[in-house]
Order: structure tokens, then C-alpha cells, then sequence
């Protein structure tokens, strides 16, 4: 179960990148100010790094923690 839940945080911040690279390069997002999309980008991919890290972080000391 542990590594599901591992794979599947790290499916999420995947996601986290795709969805802020999708918002600054689609024209579906034209009504937008491209203010706004930069800002909403940027702080999908912090958050995306800012999960990510964590995820590691998590993963590394339950890993120290078995041995």
C-alpha cells in the first residue's frame, strides 16, 4: 500500500506541471490576462516542487527507518 500511495503523489504533482504548463501555453485560457496565468502557473509549479520535496523527504525516512 505504501508504494501505491507513493506512485500515485507522484502521479498528482505530474499532474500539478501539466496542468501549469497547460495554462500558460492553451489558447483555451485566452479570456485570461496573461498576468493571471503566469501567476496561477508559477504557483502550481512551487506547489508541485514544494510536494514534491516532501514526498521525498517522506519516502527517504521511512526508508532509513526500515533499515
Amino acid at each position: 500500500m505504501e508504494k501505491f500511495t507513493f506512485y500515485f503523489s507522484i502521479l498528482i504533482v505530474l499532474g500539478f506541471f501539466i496542468l501549469a504548463t497547460y495554462l500558460l501555453i492553451s489558447p483555451s485560457f485566452s479570456y485570461l490576462s496573461t498576468e493571471i496565468r503566469v501567476v496561477f502557473a508559477v504557483f502550481l509549479y512551487l506547489y508541485g516542487a514544494f510536494r514534491i520535496l516532501r514526498i521525498l523527504t517522506k519516502h527517504k525516512k521511512q526508508n532509513t527507518e526500515e533499515e
